[in-house]
């Protein structure tokens, strides 16, 4: 693979890349996705690929793995400029891409996944050809083994984990002799020490030879893990570096073209007023932000949905019997997965009005020129982009996304939101806009309860919080207190 170029942690990397994208352009109609970008993956190295949402990140290896072709540049594996016109062919070449949204058949067994596709087979009496269970099962043990997944690979894919879930799709690549792996935010979804066996695994491939492309909007993660980092804005590539050249604030800024403040409202800066939310569990004052923190499973979505009246096995400790009782006295719900909480085919208009047809009616029928003037003040509010109403929301980012639910509950005049993971899965510069929107309304007499896996995020913008594991509270942390993350992480037991 060439002569040996430098070390990066003890990594050796080589003069030849594994694969590069060389001044790689790309337009679809009015919009140009990438403009002559450059971008190398060496064997044995995790390269980070860093940019907010449409930066052109996705494009770029959709192009690296075959499902785009490039209008200009070429993209060239061990030296030599290929051209691939399927992702098949990608795959041939050892290039990989696990995306987020996991390709698994959940019926099927972990051997079957792992070996989807390429299922080994035999001639029965000489001639019938049939699956070779027991070979799909030995390849299939041998794939896990090397991820240290301790499994039954005659188990449904269906009944595991996620993170259990997303090393089936990764034993899957080292399956097809993945020279290339693409993890695109593969820590989304995962709790810390799940975080901490990827890495592990990363650090195993790396030692094979692998060569690793790590998407992810989790700045301290690439700090970590990364041993390049390129940052892509507005499909142009904006800065490159090894490990320990670029700070957090240096990404963001090369991310976003500005510097962000973090808009958090440590607590304590106001006095909070009279109560809003009096449950067993949670009390909620006017100005307040109590944040529930909890790893996957912890029970703090289900304590979101009690407190909404949104419980389906109607617990005795619901605070309202139905979400309409909720909505009626203030309170809206921001669901964790947006689906739940936006009609995705609807615009942006609609979505915003939807909870509030009885405010906007006329005797004849809806007042078309008071949602007109509302929808444009909400989405000028609360920065939906592009400023365009009519746009059906599945075609916004998460971060615009989310910011379409808000814009609902302003509209509804919500006294309380319950929001859950607000910024999952979302750019910085969306980030810190949703924090933004947070400060504001609780600085504006409202008060928020809202539930995140990120520790430093929640106890940087809650005034008290809430650790909960198992669906019971294990601890309180207030600002007069031991309010660590170190306090946190004991709590949550990790």
């Amino acid at each position: 693979m060439g002569v040996a170029r430098a070390c990066l942690d003890g990594v050796t990397l080589t003069d030849t890349p594994l694969a590069a994208a060389v001044g790689i352009s790309k337009r679809f109609f009015a919009t140009q996705a990438l403009d002559s970008v450059s971008f190398d993956i060496h064997g044995g190295e995790v390269h980070a690929l860093i940019g907010e949402n449409g930066a052109g990140k996705s494009t770029l290896m959709k192009i690296l793995g075959g499902v785009y072709q490039a209008d200009s540049g070429e993209i060239r594996v061990d030296g030599k400029a290929v051209r691939y016109a399927t992702p098949a062919q990608a795959l041939d070449e050892g290039i990989v891409v696990i995306p987020q949204e996991m390709r698994i058949v959940p019926a099927q067994t972990v051997a079957e996944n792992v070996l989807l596709g390429q299922v080994p087979q035999r001639r029965r009496f000489g001639f019938l050809p049939e699956v070779d269970s027991a070979e799909m099962r030995r390849q299939a043990r041998e794939l896990v083994g090397r991820l240290n997944l301790d499994v039954d690979v005659d188990t449904p894919v269906g009944r595991l984990g996620y993170a259990e879930r997303q090393l089936v799709m990764i034993a899957r690549a080292l399956g097809r002799n993945a020279r290339i792996l693409v993890l695109d935010e593969p820590t989304a979804s995962l709790e810390t020490r799940e975080v901490e066996r990827l890495f592990e695994m990363i650090d195993g491939l790396k030692e094979e030879g692998v060569g690793l492309v790590y998407i992810s909007h989790r700045l301290d993660e690439v700090e970590r893990i990364a041993d390049r980092i390129t940052v892509l804005r507005d499909g142009t590539k904006v800065g490159a570096g090894l490990r320990g050249e670029l700070s957090q604030p240096e990404m963001i800024r090369l991310m976003t073209g500005r510097d962000l403040e973090q808009d958090y409202h440590h607590g304590g800066s106001r006095d909070v007023a009279g109560k809003l939310l009096d449950h067993e569990d949670v009390k909620l004052h006017e100005g307040e932000v109590v944040g529930l923190a909890g790893l996957l499973g912890s029970g703090t979505t289900e304590m979101l949905f009690r407190l909404f009246g949104a419980n389906s096995k109607h617990d005795p400790r619901d605070l309202y019997g139905r979400p309409s009782d909720a909505i009626a006295d203030g309170v809206g719900l921001v669901p964790g997965e947006r689906g739940l909480g936006l009609v995705m085919g609807l615009t942006v208009r609609e979505n915003i009005i939807l909870p509030n047809l009885d405010r906007l009616k006329t005797t004849v029928g809806l007042n078309r020129k008071a949602i007109d003037e509302l929808v444009a003040e909400l989405m000028e509010t609360v920065d939906i982009r592009p400023r365009d109403p009519d746009k059906p929301v599945r075609d916004l980012s998460g971060g615009n996304q989310q910011k379409v639910i808000f814009a609902r509950w302003l509209a509804g005049h919500a006294r309380v939101l319950l929001l859950d993971e607000p910024t999952h899965g979302i750019d910085v510069g969306a980030k810190a806009q949703i924090h933004r929107l947070m400060n504001r309304f609780a600085e504006d007499g409202g008060g928020i309860v809202f539930a995140s896996s990120e520790m430093v995020e929640v106890m940087s913008v809650s005034d008290s919080v809430i650790a909960m594991r198992n669906g019971n509270i294990v601890a309180r942390l207030t600002r007069d207190g031991d309010y660590t993350e170190r306090a946190l992480r004991d709590a949550l037991g990790g």
